[in-house]
């Protein structure tokens, strides 16, 4: 009887140790297949993630390639008017002078040498960035053009 107990005792600590080594399996692998749902959903959000940065890459390039195109038609324009660069810095350089004068085109001038009326049709500004001059070109009542300084006239 002694025996049956032993054997008795045996197979219920195996049946024990079997079965928490079961239970132990089972929760492990629960909690992997739990971790792996997690990672599954952290995934499927990651892709979700990456499929609105690639639309927000095509439509960043889209303008940039809108961008471009606009540059290179600004740049066509620019390209034909940069020859005139150095004719519009003249005219505004001489519209800058002419505006410290008290007289400009058209109006009705007398020559400080004879007397004489004349007629501002133009200002001449010329030189460079260091020293420039400034002559009024005049008509006169017999047609002739002549160009004088500043100081050889006087407004009416």
């Amino acid at each position: 009887m002694n025996e049956l107990v032993d054997k008795s005792k045996r197979n219920k600590k195996w049946i024990i140790l079997l079965t928490s080594i079961i239970l132990i399996t089972i929760s492990i692998i629960y909690w992997q297949n739990k971790s792996i749902k997690e990672d599954e959903k952290g995934i499927s959000e990651l892709k979700e993630n990456i499929k609105q940065l690639n639309l927000q890459i095509k439509s960043i390039k889209r303008k940039k390639y809108e961008v471009e195109i606009n540059r290179d038609s600004l740049q066509r324009n620019l390209d034909y008017l940069w020859q005139y660069k150095t004719l519009v810095q003249s005219t505004k350089f001489r519209d800058q002078i002419s505006s410290n004068f008290n007289f400009e085109p058209g109006d009705r001038v007398r020559l400080k040498t004879d007397s004489s009326a004349v007629i501002v049709t133009d200002i001449l500004v010329g030189g460079n960035r260091y020293n420039y001059f400034v002559k009024f070109v005049v008509k006169n009542k017999k047609g002739e053009v002549l160009d004088v300084s500043p100081l050889e006239i006087e407004k009416f």
